[in-house]
């Protein structure tokens, strides 16, 4: 089975007259105001609420259903010196909820603590244990965040010996608990405009709630707590939460928290302008790793310390932890990976791999990887005395949990939602799972479905991009859910070259031929694009925009999302032409290796002109085959071509490269 290079455009339609009226009335490009329209900002109104929306203008906490009961609740505990714990979760929505709500409640001098449950022993959410030795340690008053909202049973068996306050934002069940307040703009009856709060973002309205009441005041502290939780739960960046995060990202900038400004320092972002993607792809992983590795207890001492030495000695803790989950993420996928090319056509259709002892706090973050590569609903498996525990994600028209109730039979457990879910399975009843899902796929599912999806916003011309379009364009960040990152296409484009950067050479930059000053477009792990597309050829491609900064000068950058060529070269090999290839590629090397970007970029540029650069590439392809040339990893992770002088007889009908292009 391999990854299919073939991506689908799917170009948003937009409304003309809507995009002008935006273009009149407010001045901007009409670039941005296809983008703004394409996020539903038809209005001057809406747009105005969009871009400029502040913290004055946050709906009123007290709109919550629930608000008033836990607000009271919470004040007579902290009066009567009722010890308090903040019950949360070990994601770091549940993380940054828990610090948030226990740092506080410390500033209203209430009797806290906080309890996060371990990972891999005691699960998500509440649980009757942990309970009991909270009311055996004498707590009058729990406050749940993040969880608790599917806990009827559990609530129930402690309701008459302990208060609880459930403030959570999943999808309420059909039982809610009975508990002292349930605040959640889910449940049946909350009449609260915005739905899409996290779990941090909950809490944040109950701390604003208690604050108004004590001082008639807006609170608005530990916004960057509040912001790094509500990225990192891949909640819509839109309304509340679209102001929560930017307001949250200048606070990180301005006056840290110090746990987040140690992080910061560690994760080697100091100094630069802080984006949701920062937050979401370094900050919160760090965060993560310690509920998946060790124990989330440790990520809530760091966003709550007082002790700059201490946030500092964390910080440099969780850097190593996370360290520690890349290594051991990294050995699973490697390990699932081959697993899944050696299973052929019986991954064609949904991707099913297990493995014993497979830490379970990494297989979502593995069946991730996966799918991102083979673009297959994906289930990873890590199995433990007879019992696999499992964890899925999904490709856009696959909803995996229906998927998962087709089989559910065999399995022990399962819940989740479209995208993504979880379960447990006996051991002996995983390949009959794989025969089930496959049935489900073949009858659900298209061969089109298997194709990924870029969606464009808009069609650009190279002249159109300029420094200040892209300026209008970061006035729409912060970027995420619901408003996610412009793409761009550039539909066709001629490319004047080529090459490979970054240390190990694993990133592509394309140099794009304009009127003016050729474009740079960057291909992050990119690697591949230096074998497919080549110079002078006319290409399509799709782009995000930001800005480059280089000794004093600032330059439109784009950042590839799909390229290919609008024509392939010819690709017609021969014995003579291989003859020549063979004396080029011979003369690249100087030693016994030469790095393999070098080489490629050697053949590229030196093969005779009867060859066209794909040829050329090609013929790297029969050399290994031959055992000419064989590829090496050196110590620090480059990739090498090692030069093999072979005596006996070379047969080229033993390439399969060979056979297939000399037709």
């Amino acid at each position: 089975m391999k990854q299919s290079k073939e991506r689908r455009w799917r170009i948003a339609t937009g409304d003309t007259a809507e995009e002008e009226r935006l273009v009149r009335e407010i001045g901007v490009y009409p670039v941005v105001a296809k983008l703004l329209v394409n996020r539903g900002l038809g209005s001057v109104k809406d747009v105005a609420a969009f871009l400029r929306g502040t913290m004055d203008e946050l709906p009123d906490p007290f709109g919550l259903k629930g608000m008033e009961k836990a607000v009271a609740t919470i004040e007579e505990a902290i009066t009567n010196k009722v010890p308090i714990v903040v019950y949360g979760d070990y994601d770091v929505d549940g993380i940054t909820a828990t610090s948030l709500l226990y740092r506080f409640l410390k500033r209203c001098e209430a009797d806290v603590t906080y309890y996060i449950p371990e990972r891999q022993s005691e699960g998500y959410g509440l649980n009757e244990e942990a309970l009991e030795h909270i009311i055996e340690r004498g707590v009058g008053l729990v406050v749940t965040v993040d969880c608790g909202i599917s806990s009827y049973d559990i609530v129930e068996g402690v309701r008459q010996r302990l208060q609880m306050i459930i403030t959570d934002h999943h999808n309420a069940p059909d039982q809610i608990p009975r508990a002292a307040a349930v605040v959640n703009p889910k449940q049946p009856g909350c009449m609260y405009e915005d739905k899409n709060l996290s779990g941090v973002g909950v809490a944040f309205k109950l701390c604003q709630a208690i604050w108004h009441r004590r001082t008639g005041l807006s609170y608005r502290e530990d916004l960057d707590i509040v912001a790094l939780g509500t990225i990192a739960d891949v909640v819509p960046l839109v309304g509340e939460n679209r102001i929560i995060v930017r307001e949250g990202l200048r606070k990180m900038e301005e006056s840290p928290n110090l746990g987040i400004e140690a992080l910061i320092k560690v994760a080697g972002l100091e100094g630069r302008k802080l984006n949701a993607g920062h937050i979401g792809f370094t900050l919160a992983p760090r965060l993560n790793a310690a509920g998946r590795v060790t124990h989330a207890t440790r990520a809530v001492e760091l966003l709550t310390t007082t002790d700059p030495q201490v946030a500092v000695a964390i910080a440099e803790e969780l850097q190593a932890t996370n360290t520690e989950r890349q290594m051991i993420e990294r050995s699973i996928y490697e390990e699932a990976h081959r697993d899944v090319l050696n299973q052929g056509e019986s991954a064609d259709k949904v991707i099913v791999v297990a493995g014993e002892e497979w830490h379970p706090g990494v297989i979502g973050i593995v069946a991730s990887r996966l799918v991102e590569e083979f673009y297959r609903p994906t289930l990873v498996i890590s199995v433990h005395d007879g019992v696999g525990k499992g964890s899925c994600r999904s490709i856009e028209n696959c909803n995996i949990y229906e998927a998962l109730k087709s089989a559910e039979d065999l399995l022990i457990q399962f819940g989740g939602h479209r995208q993504a879910a979880g379960f447990s399975i006996a051991v002996e009843n995983i390949p009959a799972l794989r025969e089930r899902l496959t049935a489900y796929c073949e009858e659900h599912l298209s061969s089109e479905d298997y194709v990924p999806i870029v969606d464009i916003d808009a069609l650009l011309e190279t002249e159109e991009i300029t420094v200040e379009l892209v300026d209008q364009i970061e006035t729409l960040e912060p970027y995420g859910m619901g408003n996610s990152t412009p793409v761009f296409a550039l539909p066709k484009v001629t490319v004047r070259d080529v090459y490979l950067m970054g240390q190990q050479k694993n990133h592509c930059k394309i140099l794009l031929d304009t009127e003016g000053a050729p474009l740079d477009a960057i291909a992050w792990q990119g690697e591949a694009y230096h074998r497919e597309i080549f110079p002078n050829q006319t290409v399509k491609m799709a782009v995000t925009l930001q800005k480059n900064e280089w000794q004093g000068r600032i330059s439109p950058q784009l950042v590839i999302q799909d390229v290919s060529p609008l024509e392939r070269q010819r690709a017609r090999l021969t014995e003579n032409g291989l003859r020549e290839m063979y004396l080029v590629v011979k003369s690249v090397f100087r030693s016994a290796t030469a790095p393999r970007y070098i080489v490629e970029n050697e053949v590229i540029h030196r093969h005779p002109a009867n060859q066209s650069d794909r040829e050329a590439i090609l013929s790297l392809d029969v050399f290994k085959e031959l055992g000419i040339l064989k590829e090496e990893t050196s110590p620090d992770g480059m990739m090498l071509y090692r030069w093999c002088h072979i005596k006996e007889k070379l047969e080229l009908i033993t390439s399969l490269t060979f056979l297939k292009y000399s037709s």
